[in-house]
C-alpha cells in the first residue's frame, strides 16, 4: 500500500501551471499561413510519431516556381546528426515526404530554423511544448504526462513492488487479477470517444453493423479477417454506433489479458505468485498494448486467446485433464476464427513442445479438433492470400503505400521494434534465459511453449511478407505470450525473488528506454480532422464530395451519417465505386483505390475529378500523405474552405480546368 501511495504522489499533477510558450510563439515572426521562404506557406504544427513536431510548407505553382510541399521536423538537439540546430532543437526536412527542388528544401528549412533560434532560450523537448490549438489534456493524460525523468524508473518499480507483495499474500492471485483488471480497464477505457483516425476502424464498424447472415456468409467474408470479431461488433452495435461503444470490446479484452496471465501461471505452476503478478502488470500498463486495445481491433482478443492457449498446452503437457482438453479445443477454434495468425501460433506451441522433448499425444487431439472447427476460417485465409495478389503487385510498384513492400530482414527489424514498444528491451532477454533454464529443468514447459508461439509467429510474419499483405504491428497480438513466458519461468536454478527483481527492472526499462510516452495515447490526434470536415460539408450546398484517397471516403461516410442521425452502416456503392448516402443526401467519390493503382492512375484520377466538377460544384478532400500531381494542379485553383495540419477541404466550381 505504501508503494502505491508513493507512486500516486509522484504522478498526481499539482496546480495548473501558467500557460507555456507554444510552438506558434516559437516561430514568430513566422505564423501559420505566412510565407516562410520562396513562396512556401507554413501550415499549423502537429505532433509527430517520434516525440517531434512537424510543420508543412506548401507552394502552389506560380511565378516563384512549380508547386511543392516540404515536411519539416523539429526534434531534440543532437538526435539527428548533421542537421541544422538551435540551442535546444534540430530542424530538418524529410526527403520521402517532401516534393520540392533542393534549393527550396534548404531555404525553407533554414528560414524555419532561424525563426525558432531567435526565440529559443534553452527549452524542454519538443513533446513538452504545447500547440496553441491543443485542447486541455484530460486528467489521465496529465497524470501519465508526469511519468518523465526519474519517475519513469521509480514509479514502475513501485508498482512492481506493490504487485509483487500482493502476489505473495495467501490469496494474492485473486487480488492481483482483480487489481490488474481494474487498472488495465482504466488505462484502456477512459476517453474512448476520440474521433476515428484510421479507416479500418470504420470499415470494421460498418461490417459489424451488417446482419449476422451477411457477416458469416456475405460481405463480412470480403474483409481480410475472420468473422468472429465482426460478430462481437454486431452485438456492440445494439448499444449504438459511437466511437466509444465500438472501441469498448477491444478495451475490455485488452484489460483481461493481464488477469489471464495470472490465471495461466496459476494453472501451470499452482500459483502465480510475485513473478506472475509482475509479468501481468507489464501487460496491463504497457503503452504499446494500451494503444492497440483502444482501437476497433481484434488484436487484444487474439492476445487473450494466445495466453489461454499457451497456458492450456503447458498444463496438458504436465498434468492432463478433461477440462483442459475441452478448453484447448475451444481456444484453438477461437484463434482460427479471430485472426489469421492462428496457424503460426498453433505451429509455435507444437514446436515448443518438441523442443522441450514433451510428447504431443496429450495436445494433439484437442488441437486437431479445434483446428477442424476453425477450418472454414483457415480456408478464408487461403482465399485472402490469393485475393491479395493484385494488391501485392501494386505494393511492389508503389512501395510507399500503407502496407508497403517488405523484405524478410526489414520485417524482422520492424518486429523487433514492435516487441520493444510492447514489452521493452529486458523481457526478451529474460524470456531467453527462462527458456534455456526450462530446457534443463523437468516439468517446466511453459516458457518454451510461449516463446515458441512468439518466435514462430515473428518468423512467419517476416517470411510471408512477400506473399501476403502483413504489417509489423500484427505481432502485438502475440506479444503477451512473452509476458506469460516470464510469469512461468523455472525456479529450480534462479529463485523467485531474483526473477521478480529482474522483472521489475524490465518494467522500468520499458518506460525509460525508447517507449512511447504513456500520456500520448490520450492526446487528441491532429489527423482526426474528419468530424470537422464532415460537419462543414454537411452544411454546404454541394451534394458531391471527392476524396483523393479511398480511405478518406470511408471515414467521411461514417461522419456524414452521424451528422444526419442515420445508422452507421456500409453506404450504397455504385458500379463506379461512388458512395451514395441517401439519408445524408450526399455522394462520395474516391478517386483512387490504393490496392488497384497502376502507372497512369494519377491521370485517370484527374479526369474523374474534372468530370465530377463539370457536373456541378464539388467538395474535394486532399491529404498531404496522398498527393497526385495532376489532381493537385486542379485542386490548387479551388477555394480552400478549411485546413488541417495534414489535409484540406476545398470547393471546386464548374470552371476548374
Amino acid at each position: 500500500m505504501t508503494s502505491l501511495l508513493a507512486a500516486s504522489f509522484l504522478l498526481w499533477p499539482g496546480a495548473e501551471a501558467p500557460k507555456k510558450t507554444t510552438w506558434e510563439d516559437l516561430i514568430l515572426p513566422l505564423a501559420p499561413g505566412a510565407v516562410v521562404a520562396r513562396g512556401y506557406h507554413l501550415s499549423p504544427p502537429r505532433r509527430g510519431e517520434e516525440q517531434d513536431v512537424i510543420f508543412t510548407a506548401r507552394r502552389e505553382a506560380g511565378p516563384e516556381g512549380p508547386a511543392g510541399r516540404i515536411e519539416l521536423h523539429v526534434v531534440d538537439r543532437g538526435r539527428w546528426p548533421g542537421v541544422r540546430e538551435t540551442k535546444s532543437f534540430g530542424v530538418a526536412y524529410e526527403t520521402p515526404r517532401s516534393t520540392a527542388p533542393n534549393e527550396d528544401l534548404e531555404a525553407v528549412t533554414q528560414a524555419l530554423r532561424d525563426a525558432i533560434d531567435r526565440n529559443d532560450t534553452g527549452l524542454d523537448p519538443p513533446s513538452s511544448i504545447p500547440l496553441a490549438a491543443e485542447p486541455e489534456l484530460p486528467l489521465l493524460a496529465r497524470v501519465l504526462g508526469r511519468l518523465a525523468g526519474f519517475r519513469r524508473i521509480v514509479v514502475p518499480a513501485l508498482l512492481a513492488l506493490a504487485m509483487g507483495l500482493m502476489g505473495s499474500l495467501p490469496r494474492g492471485d485473486a487480488f492481483v487479477a482483480a487489481s490488474l483488471f481494474g487498472l488495465g480497464l482504466v488505462l484502456r477505457a477512459l476517453h474512448l470517444d476520440g474521433p476515428f483516425v484510421h479507416d479500418q476502424d470504420v470499415q470494421r464498424l460498418f461490417t459489424g453493423s451488417l446482419p449476422l447472415g451477411e457477416i458469416l456468409m456475405g460481405k463480412g467474408l470480403e474483409d481480410r479477417h475472420p468473422p468472429l470479431w465482426f460478430v462481437v461488433l454486431h452485438v456492440a452495435c445494439k448499444f449504438g454506433g459511437s466511437e466509444a461503444i465500438m472501441r469498448a470490446p477491444a478495451a475490455i479484452a485488452g484489460a483481461l489479458v493481464a488477469p489471464a496471465i495470472v490465471w495461466g501461471a496459476r494453472l501451470v505452476r499452482g500459483r502465480a505468485g510475485p513473478l506472475g503478478a509482475i509479468a501481468a502488470l507489464l501487460v496491463a500498463v504497457s503503452p504499446g498494448f494500451v494503444v492497440h486495445a483502444r482501437q476497433v481491433s481484434e488484436i487484444p482478443l487474439f492476445g487473450l486467446l494466445v495466453v489461454v492457449t499457451c497456458a492450456l498446452v503447458a498444463r496438458l503437457a504436465e498434468r492432463p485433464s478433461r477440462a483442459a482438453r475441452i478448453g484447448l479445443t475451444a481456444s484453438t477454434a477461437l484463434l482460427a476464427w479471430t485472426y489469421y495468425l492462428a496457424p503460426l501460433v498453433i505451429a509455435g506451441v507444437l514446436l515448443g513442445l518438441v523442443a522441450a522433448r514433451k510428447p504431443l499425444r496429450n495436445v494433439a487431439l484437442p488441437i486437431g479438433v479445434g483446428a477442424a472447427l476453425g477450418a472454414p476460417a483457415l480456408v478464408l485465409l487461403c482465399v485472402t492470400v490469393v485475393r491479395d495478389h493484385g494488391a501485392r503487385e501494386v505494393a511492389e510498384r508503389f512501395p510507399d503505400l500503407a502496407w508497403g513492400n517488405h523484405a524478410p530482414i526489414p520485417m524482422l527489424l520492424g518486429l523487433l521494434g514492435e516487441t520493444m514498444s510492447c514489452v521493452g528491451l529486458g523481457v526478451p532477454f529474460l524470456v531467453g534465459a527462462a527458456v534455456m533454464l526450462a530446457l534443463r529443468a523437468p516439468r517446466c514447459v511453459g516458457p518454451v511453449v510461449a516463446a515458441g508461439a512468439a518466435l514462430v509467429t515473428a518468423i512467419g510474419i517476416a517470411l510471408v511478407a512477400k506473399v501476403a499483405r502483413v504489417q509489423t504491428y500484427y505481432f502485438v497480438a502475440v506479444a503477451p505470450a512473452l509476458a506469460f513466458a516470464l510469469a512461468v519461468a523455472p525456479h529450480r536454478y534462479v529463485p523467485t525473488w531474483v526473477w521478480s527483481l529482474l522483472g521489475s527492472a524490465a518494467l522500468s526499462l520499458l518506460f525509460s528506454l525508447g517507449a512511447p510516452r504513456a500520456h500520448r495515447t490520450y492526446v487528441p490526434d491532429v489527423d482526426a480532422f474528419m468530424p470537422r470536415f464532415a460537419a462543414l460539408a454537411a452544411s454546404r450546398p454541394e451534394r458531391r464530395i471527392v476524396t483523393v484517397a479511398h480511405y478518406d471516403a470511408t471515414l467521411l461516410a461514417y461522419y456524414l451519417q452521424r451528422a444526419a442521425n442515420a445508422p452507421a452502416e456500409w453506404p450504397r456503392t455504385e458500379v463506379s465505386g461512388e458512395f451514395v448516402l441517401d439519408q445524408a443526401g450526399r455522394r462520395i467519390l474516391p478517386l483512387v483505390q490504393v490496392h488497384r493503382m497502376d502507372d497512369p492512375s494519377d491521370e485517370v484520377a484527374r479526369d474523374h475529378l474534372l468530370a465530377a466538377i463539370a457536373e456541378g460544384p464539388t467538395l474535394v478532400i486532399e491529404r498531404d500523405a496522398f498527393v497526385l500531381a495532376p489532381v493537385h494542379d486542379v485542386i490548387a485553383r479551388c477555394e480552400v474552405l478549411i485546413e488541417a495540419p495534414s489535409a484540406r477541404l476545398v470547393s471546386c466550381g464548374g470552371d476548374a480546368r
